[in-house]
């Protein structure tokens, strides 16, 4: 069997170890074979056994084969769930073959497998925590511990601990500094960055290394120079340890404070000197304050305004020339420049003046009061209603689960499988999540129970308001206009939320 690219050496003895396994089998039939290559054992949400439970519903396989057990997974709670409620509930066969585990076989070590499981899971406990101690002993003694180097740098060839400058990258990071300080703004960089079509940090780690893409556009955006201009690293020292997964079975990342943070100054050779990373510091901080303050004064029509020609929305921007107005543009374009949508900008007080004569027009001249207030549009209304409803029930289904779980543990201990230490460890954070998701769904249900009337109530009030020729307010815009499309300067779509 070739060797796939991308893929261990580990999981191609696997499959080729349960191919032969199979083909020996006169009766057997395989239909597919589900890898989760770099996913924690610990996991059940792998994109393969997710699609391997698909595939059981749907009832294409009845069978699940794996060398061992601890292939299928380490956390013993969810382990125990598949071996003795899921796969027996779906009439499925379960086999670990060098374990000797055969769920249909009753001379099979089926007793043990419910022991094999605390064993795996204690061992991917065990290395995580060894992990965990190895990396922050090297992050302590200022060696690198990332997976991929910062951009800008790269691992030194001889030695993955040590960052070394990756000459055509730090090109980009010194540019970018250079404009900042010298009073261009993070848009006018990205624009320019894209014009020359210098791959982003994230595409150009793809292409220089074994990286998934994540990025939509694959563009430069103020949010990725604003990263780079704010990254000490570039100064030449090393912040590690400023985040770290919950636990080893929860795979949630969470921010540490500062006084954890573990740093290293002079730990490498600074693409950037600190005189001017302080500058573009002070620069982004004033920036920062003036951009607050101008953000208190409220549009009217703010996250209702969309291109019809990229599908994102309109923002607000300050054009030279017009003291106390903005202009609101393509959020696509003011990004990513001409390349990607079109520049149509119009004066934020023109935009107003037209939707508020509109709505005055189409409520007052139009439409009589009674056939607007019996044409509330219910469709709003009933969707925001089984959002509601469709939150609850996910809320609840998880909290089945999670009792599921924990009753699950309960038996373990009962049945000596588990300390009391263990056990109260092991569903500690489960009875957490279990409460706070009841609040939650106490609250959805109170908030459902009234939603339909106060809802329609309140869009009712808002009309017989703007009837009775009261002040349109930016409450009253959100409540009566979906969507406002602006084609051109003179053509404005205004999409209501009432039939008219």
């Amino acid at each position: 069997m070739m060797k796939e690219v991308g893929t261990s050496e580990s999981i191609i003895n696997q499959k080729e170890f349960l191919t032969k396994y199979v083909a020996k089998k006169p009766n057997w039939l395989l239909i597919d074979i589900y890898v989760d290559d770099g996913f924690t054992g610990t996991n059940f949400n792998r994109p393969s056994f997710i699609r391997l439970k698909q595939d059981i519903e749907q009832g294409k396989i009845d069978m699940v084969i794996t060398k061992d057990l601890s292939r299928l997974g380490r956390d013993y709670i969810d382990t125990g769930y598949y071996l003795e409620k899921y796969f027996p509930a779906k009439n499925v066969r379960y086999i670990a073959v060098n374990d000797g585990i055969d769920t249909f076989s009753k001379n099979s070590n089926n007793d043990i497998g419910p022991f094999m499981s605390v064993v795996n899971d204690m061992y991917a406990k065990d290395i995580s925590k060894k992990v965990r101690t190895v990396k922050r002993t090297k992050a302590e003694k200022g060696e690198f511990i990332g997976a991929f180097a910062p951009y800008g740098y790269k691992k030194h060839p001889n030695d993955i601990t040590k960052l070394v400058i990756d000459d055509e990258a730090a090109e980009i990071v010194k540019y970018i500094f250079n404009e900042y300080v010298n009073g261009n703004g993070l848009a006018y960089i990205a624009h320019r960055l894209n014009e020359r079509k210098i791959p982003c940090p994230s595409v150009y780690k793809q292409q220089s290394c074994n990286y998934h893409c994540k990025t939509i556009s694959g563009l430069w955006g103020h949010n990725t120079i604003k990263k780079i201009l704010t990254n000490k690293v570039y100064t030449g020292d090393l912040i590690q340890h400023q985040g770290e997964m919950v636990s080893y079975k929860v795979k949630k990342y969470r921010l540490l404070p500062k006084s954890e943070h573990l740093i290293k100054e002079k730990a490498h050779e600074p693409i950037i000197d600190n005189q001017t990373f302080e500058l573009a510091q002070d620069i982004l901080k004033r920036k920062a304050h003036n951009i607050h303050k101008k953000e208190n004064t409220e549009h009217l029509l703010a996250g209702l305004l969309y291109c019809p020609r990229c599908n994102n929305k309109y923002t607000y921007q300050v054009q030279s020339g017009l003291k106390n107005d903005r202009v609101a543009i393509c959020s696509m374009y003011n990004r990513y420049g001409k390349d990607y949508c079109t520049r149509i900008a119009v004066r934020e007080s023109i935009l107003n003046e037209f939707v508020v004569q509109d709505l005055r027009k189409i409520l007052q001249e139009k439409i009589d009061k009674e056939k607007l207030i019996n044409s509330i549009d219910k469709t709003k209304i009933n969707n925001d209603k089984k959002m509601l409803q469709k939150k609850i029930a996910d809320n609840n289904r998880r909290i089945e689960e999670i009792t599921r779980i924990i009753k699950t543990a309960y038996e373990d201990r009962v049945n000596g499988l588990l300390n009391t230490e263990e056990f109260v460890s092991f569903t500690e954070s489960y009875k957490k999540e279990k409460q706070e998701l009841m609040e939650k769904t106490e609250k959805l249900n109170i908030k459902l129970s009234d939603f339909e009337n106060n809802k329609e109530n309140e869009l009712m009030k808002y009309i017989k308001e703007i009837v009775s020729f009261k002040e349109i307010n930016r409450n009253i815009i959100l409540n009566l206009i979906d969507s406002i499309e602006i084609i051109n300067k003179e053509n404005i779509k205004i999409n209501y939320k009432f039939t008219v």
